[in-house]
Parts: structure tokens; C-alpha cells; sequence
């Protein structure tokens, strides 16, 4: 376990920003993760079969990214979210409202432990505090603080996600949903919030990430000033985005400016035709590169 004071230099600078950010962070896991720009995905206990399809199909469409998706290891939409970070080889950071030996509810210890593993646990109370009801909302303030956007799949009208999209307003961070049926009890929070005029509504994770690439530095620095050179995208692509060696190839042989059709990527790539087809129809598929009459350029994703 390692304790992170407010101090340090591994403590998170958006949750420096937010008020009464906690004075130390206690984890167990990769702390590494804590530099990665992050994701905020809660929703209802109750989830219905379509906040869990919405849920795993965003986090899927992220998961090009080399981002972190954050939540509160609770039943439903938490559970779901952490697990299909992890599915999709994303990071996850669990936020407790307890110490970080009393993981709660119970049924989550196992995933817990993977997290541990593959991710980070991070808690404001020390180690064998608790789950006291009081602590949950106050914590809330902690999985919207670490976070450039959070996301409400699922939601009642009464619900703990809504204490975190209240964080995020506050916090001045963006807020999105998933629209549902009007009728349906997990759409109430949703509703309310877009009433309210505080979220937006969207359908799929690459509306997420134009909000993110306008906000996370290495975003920022690759469509800051009017020019942006080959070099500069090819870099963000890079930096920022989960890609194979083969994609990767690409990327690096792909111009912005004179596009290049695929027996020219070929040749210089040195990859088969189909090595070729498959990553290109990959990176098309996510902005990453664009095709007119034939010929590949980098895309226009961080623009």
C-alpha cells in the first residue's frame, strides 16, 4: 500500500483543482496510473440489459485510447464499467468509500484484486476504515475530480451518480449521458439532468473524445496554433492512442499533406496486402486516417 500526500508529485493535478481535494490518497496498485488522462463512467446499482450494453459498447470505443476509466467499484454500472475497462485492456482506478482492506460491497473482492493488478484502488480513509454510509457521497467528489468528463449511463432520479455529475458541474468538468427510454425508472437522472441543461447527450465514445482531446495537454499541443505539420498528429496518434505494431507502421509511414494509395503503403511499410488492409480499415474506422479516391492521409481526429 502507498500513501500519496497532496504533496507529492505522484498526486493528481485535476483533483488538486477541485475544493476540499483529500490531503492524501491511500493506493494499492499501478500509481502510474494516476498521470493518465481519465474517464468517469457511474451509473444505477439496477441496471437494466441496455445500460449494460451502452456501458461495454462506449468503454470499447475509448478503449483507442490510452486513457483510464474511472468509477466507484459499486454494484451495477461501476462493476460493469471497471470490468469492461479491463476487457478492453484499459486501465481502471476504483475509488472506495472505505478503507482500502474493507473493499465493499463483498461480491467485488475478486475484482478488486484485478484491479490491484492491472489498475489502481485509491481511498481518502485510511486502511481498515469502514463503509460507512456517509462516506459514499463524499467520495464521489474524488471519482469526478480525477476525471476530464464523466459519463452517466444509468440513472434514477434519486441516485448516487447524479451526487457525481453534481461534482462535475461544480468541479466544471463536462458531463454526458446515454439517453433511454422516458419511461424507464433508469431514466430519470438522465432526463434530469438534461433538463437541467447540464449534460450532453451522446450515442458513442468518439463524442467523448473530442471533448478530451480539447482538454488533455497532449491533445492540446497537437491542434494548438493555426499549422498543424505531419510530424505534430503523427506524434499525438502515437502518443495517445492504443495501437499495434502494425498499426503503428502505418501511422509512421501515412503523410498528412499528398496522400498515399495501398501499393505505395505496401512497398514502404513492407507489410502484406492484408497486414495492410486490415490495420488501414482499423484506423479509418477510428478518424486515426481518411481515404479519398484511393489514397490514405492522417486524419483529421485531433485537429
Amino acid at each position: 500500500m502507498i500513501d500519496i500526500d497532496i504533496k507529492d508529485s505522484l498526486y493528481p493535478s485535476l483533483l488538486k483543482e477541485i475544493y476540499d481535494p483529500p490531503e492524501k490518497l491511500f493506493c494499492k496498485g499501478d500509481t502510474s496510473v494516476l498521470g493518465k488522462s481519465c474517464i468517469s463512467i457511474v451509473g444505477t446499482r439496477f441496471f437494466s440489459d441496455y445500460g449494460e450494453y451502452v456501458t461495454e459498447k462506449i468503454i470499447s470505443e475509448l478503449a483507442i485510447l490510452d486513457i483510464a476509466i474511472v468509477s466507484g467499484l459499486a454494484r451495477g454500472i461501476d462493476t460493469i464499467a471497471h470490468k469492461s475497462a479491463l476487457k478492453n485492456g484499459l486501465k481502471t482506478i476504483a475509488v472506495l468509500g472505505s478503507g482500502l482492506n474493507r473493499v465493499y460491497p463483498s461480491e467485488n473482492v475478486k475484482l478488486a484484486e484485478e484491479i490491484e493488478k492491472k489498475g489502481l484502488l485509491i481511498s481518502e480513509y485510511s486502511h481498515d476504515d469502514p463503509p460507512l454510509k456517509m462516506n459514499f457521497p463524499q467520495r464521489n467528489r474524488i471519482i469526478s475530480g480525477l476525471s476530464l468528463a464523466t459519463l452517466v449511463t444509468e440513472a434514477p432520479d434519486k441516485s448516487g451518480a447524479l451526487i457525481t455529475a453534481d461534482f462535475a458541474l461544480e468541479q466544471g468538468r463536462d458531463i454526458f449521458v446515454v439517453p433511454g427510454d422516458i419511461d424507464r425508472r433508469g431514466s430519470k437522472g438522465v432526463l434530469k439532468l438534461l433538463r437541467n441543461g447540464a449534460a450532453y447527450p451522446i450515442s458513442k465514445g468518439g463524442e467523448i473524445i473530442e471533448t478530451i482531446k480539447k482538454q488533455s495537454l497532449p491533445f492540446k499541443d497537437s491542434h494548438d496554433g493555426n499549422a498543424k505539420s505531419g510530424a505534430t498528429i503523427r506524434s499525438a496518434i502515437l502518443k495517445q492512442c492504443k495501437l499495434n505494431s502494425e498499426e503503428r507502421l502505418l501511422i509512421e509511414t501515412i503523410g498528412s499533406r499528398r496522400g498515399k494509395n495501398l501499393e505505395k503503403i505496401v512497398e514502404e511499410s513492407k507489410l502484406t496486402t492484408q497486414q495492410a488492409l486490415a490495420a488501414l480499415s482499423f484506423l479509418e474506422i477510428n478518424g486515426l486516417i481518411r481515404q479519398k479516391n484511393g489514397l490514405y492521409k492522417l486524419g483529421d481526429v485531433f485537429h
